[in-house]
């Protein structure tokens, strides 16, 4: 190695103190001659453990390593780099295995006398969860537009069949209407902080509740932004599946919600009493995909589901510390 690491700290360590991303220098042999402390926050590994490694076995994923030192060999050849000066997302590794998306930009430099590359590397696996949770959200926005007109016919056919007269029917339809607006709102609205699980019922329930087809009920439990995000949207496809084809399609059905507190788990239970409209279960639509993905994404749980004669079960299990 012709660059010492003297000269490098020297000129480049001030650099790589003050940067708010991680910063990885490497010669053009591949190993790593510069390595500051956000590296070691985002890959895991030390200074020491990591000065004089090859970078491409230490950070790069195996199936990408034969590219990146291609790249290398190519530009040392020709002085021709796709990935300098520019700003992209690869994969990268962290120390205990796992593949994590990074942003990277890697500009070259021959300020020292040899040549070497400074790369400023970011973690963007929030940003990238953020973004998919977006487009699931949006996905399921869709899907709940289409459904919308399939929902209100089923509320006011069943609502038509209880009701004695216009202004009956008038009453018990707006109800219900306003009901699956507080709960469709959740989806859409801002995002709370610190909400009461019995809140989150309410706004999807509160309607039938208070005519007899609904009840809820649990110890006090606070949701964080994105378990309450995630919570909401379950109840939501569950309370609109049970309007659709459920209990709550059929004369005197029901829907129960229950939750309770074992150690550091939620489990939340969703039983439709009652009888359904249909005999067969439901396909496994993007409803279906849509809740298990929650289930499992937002809230880092597990969700169990029988379907009964008399309606669905479904059971909800998940960490009770607000994410």
């Amino acid at each position: 190695m012709n660059l010492s690491w003297g000269i490098l700290h020297a000129g480049l360590q001030s650099v790589l103190d003050t940067a708010l991303d991680a910063v990885v220098v490497m010669d053009t042999g591949g190993r790593i001659i510069g390595w500051n402390d956000r590296s070691t926050e985002a890959f895991g590994w030390t200074w020491d453990e990591a000065k004089g490694q090859q970078l491409s076995e230490m950070l790069i994923p195996e199936a990408l390593r034969a590219g990146h030192e291609g790249g290398l060999k190519h530009y040392l050849a020709t002085g021709e780099g796709p990935v300098l000066d520019r700003r992209i997302e690869v994969t990268a590794l962290h120390r205990d295995g796992r593949e994590m998306p990074i942003e990277l930009s890697v500009t070259a430099c021959d300020q020292f006398g040899d040549k070497l590359f400074i790369g400023f590397l970011r973690d963007i696996s929030e940003r990238r969860a953020v973004a998919e949770r977006q487009q699931r959200i949006l996905q399921e926005s869709e899907h709940r537009v289409k459904n919308m007109l399939t929902v209100v016919a089923a509320i006011a056919q069943q609502t038509a069949r209880a009701s004695s007269d216009i202004a009956s029917f008038s009453e018990a339809f707006s109800g219900r209407l306003q009901s699956l607006a507080r709960a469709h709102q959740l989806l859409v609205g801002q995002v709370w902080n610190d909400v009461a699980l019995s809140a989150l019922a309410e706004q999807v329930l509160g309607g039938d509740v208070a005519e007899g087809r609904a009840r809820f009920g649990g110890p006090e439990i606070l949701l964080g932004p994105r378990q309450l995000m995630g919570v909401s949207m379950i109840l939501h496809e569950l309370y609109t599946n049970a309007i659709k084809y459920g209990s709550l399609c059929a004369e005197g059905g029901r829907v129960e919600l229950d939750w309770s507190v074992d150690g550091d788990t939620v489990e939340l239970v969703w039983t439709e009493v009652g009888g359904s409209c249909t005999a067969e279960v439901p396909s496994s639509g993007f409803g279906q995909r849509m809740i298990a993905l929650t289930v499992q994404s937002d809230l880092g749980g597990t969700i169990e589901r029988d379907w009964r004669p008399e309606g669905l079960s479904a059971t909800i299990r998940f960490p009770a510390a607000n994410q």
